[in-house]
């Protein structure tokens, strides 16, 4: 019994005596070269042509003895890559018409994930034809990796030096009749929740590192004056105003909630903060920054609609990492990812 409780004793303060042995940073996110993996967690039943695998499996290796702290996410999908054969370009799923539906693969410290959005959404149908979401009210394709990182107030950092590197390998739009901008497109991003320790609530952090559409992203919030009469899109974090930020639901006007979310205040950092090139060239580019101003803008936004989100930075920390796809069009896209870090410096 004793022995039970010093080991328990020992994993409970394993962040803090890392945190003592190196003073000048924390490691907060794990793998980063994802050399133990990934979990993959099954596809939701969103749909009646969901295959999936019922017991959850580890890839490469199957029987899950590295332990991944990553886990491969597949919302709103129909078939479960986990019951892939795995090829000499990795994990391969094709729909009923032998057209590639998604990809994992594992290289010298990479990973990629590649998704075919007109494969996907022809996979929702029984005649096998591929139909365009009407709008943003109903579940879209997610293919991406997530983990929990490990938990350290904001208070006991000075920075949260983020870096990585991204390289989009192509993305082939294949458009149809219906396409609509607004509605249909192909994304890459990285999203984090910052949580109140004192509730267990939370807001999201995102930052979009692709997006078919646009050469980069801006801040996803306005700031507004004169009690809310005129508001605009800040460029940068010190301009005047108080923010307005979108929840994560979808409709005409963002403010109106018309799409079921997880309700949750989304705060978007502008790309060109953090990224060293232009993605859309096709050669890797470095995504680096400290976060903190940001994650401190956010709760000062999430303040102004939720009193129960308290000011000071003592009451929080990061909790979801994660990096990947979200495609509501018909596009057809790969990326790979190698080297990512985030650390909490003093």
């Amino acid at each position: 019994m004793l022995w039970r409780i010093a080991c328990w004793l020992v994993a409970a303060c394993l962040p803090a005596c890392l945190w003592a042995t190196t003073p000048d940073a924390m490691p907060l996110l794990q793998d980063g070269s994802f050399a133990r993996g990934v979990q993959v967690v099954p596809p939701s039943r969103q749909h009646k042509a969901v295959h999936r695998q019922q017991a959850m499996s580890c890839l490469p290796l199957r029987d899950c003895s590295a332990v991944p702290v990553w886990q491969l996410q597949q919302w709103g999908s129909v078939l479960d890559i986990a019951t892939a054969a795995q090829s000499a370009d990795g994990w391969l799923l094709r729909d009923s018409a032998g057209r590639l539906q998604k990809r994992l693969q594992f290289a010298d410290g990479h990973v990629l994930l590649e998704i075919n959005g007109l494969a996907e959404f022809a996979a929702r149908h029984d005649d096998g034809i591929a139909q365009y979401l009407p709008d943003l009210r109903r579940a879209w394709p997610h293919w991406l990796l997530s983990q929990q990182l490990t938990r350290v107030r904001l208070s006991d950092s000075n920075a949260l030096q983020l870096s990585g590197e991204v390289r989009l390998l192509f993305d082939n739009a294949q458009r149809a009749a219906g396409y609509d901008p607004a509605v249909h497109a192909a994304r890459f991003l990285l999203a984090m929740t910052v949580r109140n320790r004192l509730t267990g609530n939370y807001f999201w952090l995102t930052l979009p590192l692709y997006d078919d559409r646009f050469p980069r992203s801006d801040f996803g919030c306005q700031k507004c004056l004169d009690g809310g009469e005129r508001c605009y899109t800040p460029q940068r974090l010190a301009d005047l105003g108080i923010w307005r930020c979108p929840e994560d639901r979808v409709g005409a006007s963002w403010w109106e909630n018309e799409k079921s979310g997880t309700g949750k205040m989304i705060f978007r950092i502008p790309s060109e903060a953090f990224m060293r090139g232009d993605i859309h060239a096709g050669a890797w580019v470095a995504v680096a920054g400290d976060l903190r101003p940001y994650v401190l803008a956010g709760i000062d936004a999430v303040r102004q609609r939720d009193r129960t989100f308290p000011h000071d930075p003592f009451f929080y920390d990061i909790g979801l990492f994660s990096l990947g796809w979200e495609v509501t069009g018909f596009n057809h896209a790969a990326v790979e990812l190698r080297g990512w870090q985030l650390n909490a410096l003093r």
